[in-house]
């Protein structure tokens, strides 16, 4: 058994942990650090204990006269930054986001290409599945017409183990008269 000390200093430690990683993972963005924090957290305890800590104010609110605290590029900053490359133009067209790849401006928001991409990969995946599915009833029509015909893979098998057991039976006995022969 542990003495008490050490199973309460184990767990102050593990709160404290659990602390940091929920402060990081609310208000860290994009950074390598952030994701690793989110592995760590996907047990359940850690879940319960992040959704118990109150969420901090992510930015300060406008000032009473009604500017904004910046120049105002915020926004636009975050618009249109992906420069999207041939492949992703295709993807923007297959999910009618744009009639030709011709259409398709120099720069797009991060976040309808990442839509984009779920939803291309979303169809494709769903056109596999019909594939697979229509291969799968291909191969039970050729199987019930073979079988029609007699022929099973068990009787291919004999049969190919018959053939090479006379190719090695006729080697062997070529073998023997070649050295009876010397």
């Amino acid at each position: 058994m542990f003495p008490i000390k050490t199973v309460f200093a184990l767990s102050s430690a593990r709160m404290n942990f659990l602390r940091t990683a929920c402060e990081t993972a609310r208000t860290s963005s994009g950074l390598p650090q952030r994701s690793r924090m989110l592995t760590m957290l996907r047990s359940r305890s850690a879940r319960a204990f992040c959704s118990k800590m109150e969420p901090k104010p992510e930015q300060p609110k406008a000032t009473p006269t009604g500017a904004s605290a910046g120049t105002g590029s915020g926004s636009s900053i975050s618009s249109n930054t992906h420069a999207p490359n041939d492949l992703e133009k295709r993807m923007l067209v297959f999910a009618k986001r744009y009639k030709s790849i011709e259409e398709v401006p120099n720069y797009i928001s991060q976040e309808k290409m990442e839509r984009v991409r779920n939803q291309v990969r979303i169809k494709v995946a769903n056109y596999m599945m019909i594939a697979t599915a229509i291969g799968c009833i291909i191969m039970v029509i050729n199987g019930k017409k073979a079988q029609e015909r007699g022929e099973s893979v068990s009787q291919m098998n004999l049969d190919w183990h018959k053939e090479y057991n006379e190719k090695a039976r006729a080697e062997y006995e070529a073998s023997l008269a070649a050295t009876s022969k010397k």
